[in-house]
């Protein structure tokens, strides 16, 4: 029993660790691109799933669309498309509503062999600015966003009142990383992943236990019960 709840921990360890996150800033309107950078993604004939939140330990949480290589199976909304290979998410016409956690999970066979990418989505007003302190250039043009290699971000905005064409010129945005908060979403999502395992792992062996004790009393009450009428039988 010890060895399996090790291997439980070793196996939820390793899935919480591999799952990489980025940040992506868009502005509002544009379309923005999200990309699965996991080693599998290019590969074709693989199942992807994009979802939002925290992904889950065997699916996508709430998924906003699958693909099978070329062929989508589902979609939640047409705004939401994905690449010839699966590899990124694009989401047209972006809303600040849309700011938040998605995450790509290419499903490989066997037992948590899938590969999971996780990106943070932060969706600004064009006439908006982002304060301290981690300084990035963005270019202001309809399908371009700036990828930071951020794992959170904390954000707080303020009105410029500036006016004009904001398809050129680059906007610089100074985001506050915390990476506190990512460290403690990591703690919980290890802890949630965790848990999942041990049900996992535990319900069937305490089901393969219960067979194995009730199997070895009916065995052990039919051995009795045949020596007992061995006895009779021998003293007849």
């Amino acid at each position: 029993m010890l060895p399996l709840l090790r291997c439980a921990f070793i196996a939820v360890f390793v899935l919480t660790e591999c799952v990489s996150t980025e940040t992506v800033v868009g502005f509002a309107g544009r379309k923005v691109r999200l990309p699965c950078r996991t080693q599998a993604a290019g590969q074709g004939g693989l199942e992807v799933c994009w979802g939002r939140g925290e992904p889950s330990v065997f699916n996508c949480h709430n998924a906003v669309i699958n693909a099978v290589g070329n062929r989508v199976t589902y979609r939640k909304s047409y705004r939401y498309s994905v690449s010839s290979s699966s590899s990124s998410l694009s989401i047209l016409s972006s809303r600040v509503a849309d700011t938040g956690y998605y995450h790509c999970r290419v499903q490989l066979p066997g037992l948590f062999n899938d590969q999971i990418a996780t990106i943070h989505l932060i969706i600004i007003h064009p006439r908006y600015w982002v304060s301290p302190t981690t300084e990035v250039s963005l270019l202001r043009d309809d399908t371009s966003t700036e990828i930071l290699n951020a794992p959170n971000m904390t954000l707080q905005y303020g009105f410029t009142g500036e006016s004009g064409d904001n398809s050129t010129g680059p906007m610089v945005a100074r985001v506050q990383s915390s990476i506190k908060q990512e460290r403690a979403n990591s703690l919980l999502g290890f802890i949630g992943n965790t848990v999942r395992a041990s049900f996992i792992v535990f319900i069937p062996a305490l089901l393969l236990t219960a067979a194995y004790r009730f199997c070895g009393t009916n065995r052990r009450a039919n051995t009795d019960r045949w020596l007992s009428q061995t006895e009779e039988e021998n003293t007849v």
